[in-house]
């Protein structure tokens, strides 16, 4: 692992406060990309668009503007001042949030949905980038474990609060915005989470810039070819790394794509009241989850023992697919949100895990770009690909059959997880050797290549 200079440790107060900006940044902006997931039905009937449209506007026009954004934001984290990153991309989001108040026709909602995926886009690489130059390293995984909560309790919160809210506007009679004029219920909610995240922006510079304490160490400036060289002679380790992140990002996303289908079709559930205990839990095994994550590392990484990092992913890898599986073919409401409570519980520690190593592992100058590598893969294959493999196998392999989408989902879960176990294995024993060998370094040493 990359040896630091000998520091003395900083004080905790500014580190998790550094921290609790970090995460309300990122939690308010799970909450913009999910909160119009509760406003299709007003505005298929304001607009008159039909369900291929609106999955273009809650899916595609987000996600495509996120990826593409995603690498640039990484290259810039490594470069350039991370807290206007960050304060800058806060600030465009929430103006698009806002600006679908004065949408007139259904490409504007588009249009702004597409501003809003790119900007989220530069958040997490600087992110992570402060935080691994800006939290000592005794407390880092559990600073990342904290920070991976935003997308939790962001998640929950937009199920939890965005239909009472909605519904507090339209009781409230809350019509109109000045130089705008009287507008529905849907688009003022979007409005007022628009307008409150200008603020949230601004938190940042409330924030020491911790500066970059091995740039200098390793090389000055930062290099993409240097970077992508630290990558590539490291093969051992940030080949089954990436592996194990986006298998079990397959998993993740797979099971918040289709679980509220899955409920309501098994058990007649209405959406409302899957919202509710889904985002219930999120909000609460989540971060308990993550937070006992973030000790079992630290406790580990401090001892300059990170194959215990690897040792925890492992655990996440086996437990979190056989309880999707499990989940899958749970005949009782009971027994389902039982198993659903144990996979959050789980579910999102494998990006803990990630960043974590990640942090110990990378050159401060490279932790952004490769960050951006691991979110934008996460997006493509995890996020993009897998609730289309899910789909397809209850159609093609389980006939189309009554239960075929729940079938379809477990063994989408159960290859995925076969193969996320095989690459924290192989991470897990690639860090063996190289703690053995004397541990990792970002230049010129490498992990020996099996």
């Amino acid at each position: 692992m990359i040896r630091e200079p000998l520091r003395e440790p900083a004080r905790a107060m500014p580190q998790w406060g550094l921290v609790a900006t970090l995460t309300l940044v990122t939690m308010l902006a799970q909450i913009d990309k999910n909160i119009l997931v509760l406003m299709v039905g007003p505005i298929q009937r304001e607009f008159g668009v039909n369900d291929l449209q609106i999955s273009y506007l809650i899916g595609a026009a987000f996600a495509i503007s996120n990826i593409a954004v995603g690498l640039p934001a990484g290259w810039l984290a490594d470069r350039y001042n991370r807290r206007v990153i960050v304060a800058v991309g806060v600030l465009v989001w929430s103006i698009a949030v806002a600006a679908n108040a004065a949408a007139v026709a259904f490409i504007t909602l588009v249009v702004a949905r597409i501003v809003v995926g790119g900007a989220e886009a530069l958040i997490p690489p600087s992110s992570y980038s402060l935080i691994r130059d800006g939290v000592d390293d005794q407390r880092r995984a559990r600073a990342l474990s904290v920070y991976t909560m935003a997308l939790m309790l962001g998640t929950g919160l937009s199920l939890v609060l965005g239909g009472p809210m909605l519904h507090w506007i339209a009781s409230a009679g809350i019509r109109t915005i000045p130089l705008i004029g009287p507008v529905p219920p849907w688009q003022m909610t979007l409005f007022l989470i628009g307008i409150a995240g200008l603020p949230v922006g601004l938190l940042i510079f409330l924030c020491r810039d911790p500066g970059r304490p091995l740039s200098e160490a390793h090389g000055g400036k930062p290099s993409t070819r240097a970077a992508l060289r630290h990558l590539a002679d490291n093969k051992s380790l940030f080949l089954p790394l990436v592996a194990f992140a986006v298998c079990n990002a397959m998993i993740t996303y797979g099971l918040g794509a289709w679980i509220p289908t899955i409920v309501a079709r098994r058990f007649q559930l209405g959406m409302g009241e899957i919202g509710l205990i889904q985002g219930g839990l999120l909000l609460t095994m989540g971060p308990l989850g993550l937070w006992l994550a973030g000790l079992a590392m630290d406790a580990r990484a401090c001892a300059n023992r990170l194959s215990g990092v690897a040792l925890v992913g492992m655990v996440v890898s086996i437990a979190v697919p056989c309880l999707g599986v499990m989940l899958c073919v749970a005949g009782t409401p009971t027994a389902f949100w039982l198993l659903d409570a144990m996979v959050v519980l789980f579910s999102w520690t494998f990006m803990a895990v990630t960043s974590t190593i990640v942090a110990r592992t990378v050159p401060t100058t490279a932790v952004g770009l490769v960050m951006a590598i691991v979110l934008v893969l996460n997006g493509l294959i995890g996020q993009g690909l897998s609730p289309t493999l899910i789909a397809l196998a209850g159609k093609h392999v389980f006939d189309a059959r009554s239960d075929a989408l729940a079938h379809g989902m477990a063994l989408v879960f159960a290859c995925a997880g076969v193969l996320a176990v095989a690459a924290s294995g192989w991470m897990y024993r690639s860090l063996l050797h190289a703690e053995a060998e004397g541990g990792l370094s970002a230049t010129p040493a490498q992990i020996p290549s099996r």
